[in-house]
């Protein structure tokens, strides 16, 4: 693939992904959750804890890294 082929597919992905993620944010207007905790009834609620849980995972991540990490020759010897 060339360059320029991959920035035309870059922003037609672009383009549809915004698309796709308006149209849910429309829908989540129009149906009602029968949800067991009254905040997830909240609108928006399911795409900010799906964000918090990502930055969450980010960092731990980050985190054990530097826990686990071991230099690279470290099974050499």
């Amino acid at each position: 693939m060339k360059k320029n082929d991959l920035k035309k597919f870059g922003k037609i992905f672009t383009k549809y992904l915004l698309i796709i993620s308006i149209l849910l944010i429309l829908l989540d207007f129009t149906f009602h959750r029968h949800a067991y905790f009254s905040i997830e009834e909240i609108y928006g609620f399911p795409a900010f804890f799906g964000f918090i849980s990502f930055v969450f995972i980010v960092l731990v991540g980050k985190w054990l890294r530097k826990f686990l990490m071991r230099k690279e020759d470290y099974y050499d010897e």
